[in-house]
């Protein structure tokens, strides 16, 4: 999809996503979490989106009638990979299903970027399950964005993911690789995908004593870094390998 059509398809799914959280709070809410963050970085998928300085966000989630809106709102920092942008809010609708012992989600996401030289807004689907076995939680998603002109092209990405609850402590360890793949027609699929196709990792340990989670993830990519990308959007020198601190005040 090129052109008018992909920047329609991007800003009604957003408006979709709008539209619900705001007729969120004339439901019954039978659920509301909220908190506030700074990261030492926002890495997502292994990259950096706030060019890998620090960052703060804020987010809220709404539970009602079996589904659940929530907005996360981040700093940016200018971010090249995403043309200067200085924050994003990520909005988005799901829903919890039970099945034989799995709890399988489905979502839309919509994220609208501000302060970008460009339009960067685009949307993408979520699927996934999981299953818990005591303090052990493992699950599996997909995350698929149709072909936008703001990611040029379309992506898939694919993750396996583990969390342990270590028993008697409030501390948690978490496991997860991921997969990056999908179609390149312009340079802004660099965003997503710096080099084209790639795996991701992270390693993680949680605290946990509300209100308060601290945290240490360390996060990974295969990225070749040492090479020269073409794309202004690209940012490899922050597709690497590193080290996120985290401290999570919850409400």
């Amino acid at each position: 999809m090129t052109g008018i059509g992909s920047r329609t398809v991007c800003a009604r799914g957003a408006l979709v996503v709008l539209g619900v959280m705001a007729a969120a709070p004339s439901v019954h809410a039978q659920s509301v979490d909220a908190g506030v963050e700074a990261s030492t970085d926002e890495v997502r998928r292994g990259l950096s989106w706030s060019d890998g300085e620090i960052s703060a966000s804020a987010d809220a989630l709404v539970g009602f009638g079996g589904f659940d809106a929530s907005a996360r709102v981040s700093m940016l920092r200018k971010s090249d990979r995403h043309a200067n942008a200085d924050v994003v809010a990520d909005l988005a609708l799901g829903r919890d299903w039970d099945l034989s012992g799995f709890t399988v989600r489905t979502e839309a996401i919509g994220h609208v970027f501000g302060g970008a030289d460009a339009s960067m807004d685009y949307v993408e689907l979520g699927l996934g399950a999981r299953y818990s076995i005591g303090p052990l939680q493992v699950g599996a998603g997909a995350f698929y964005a149709p072909s936008q002109d703001a990611i040029g092209g379309d992506n898939l990405y694919l993750r396996a993911s583990a969390n342990f609850g270590v028993p008697a402590l409030p501390v948690s360890l978490s496991a997860s690789v991921g997969h990056t793949t999908g179609d390149t027609k312009d340079a802004r699929s660099a965003r997503l995908r710096p080099l084209g196709d790639y795996t991701d990792w992270k390693l993680g340990v949680e605290y946990n004593q509300f209100p308060f989670t601290i945290g240490v993830d360390y996060a990974g990519t295969d990225v070749d870094t040492s090479r020269v990308a073409l794309s202004p959007y690209a940012d490899l020198k922050h597709a690497g390998d590193r080290v996120v601190g985290r401290v999570r005040l919850s409400f």
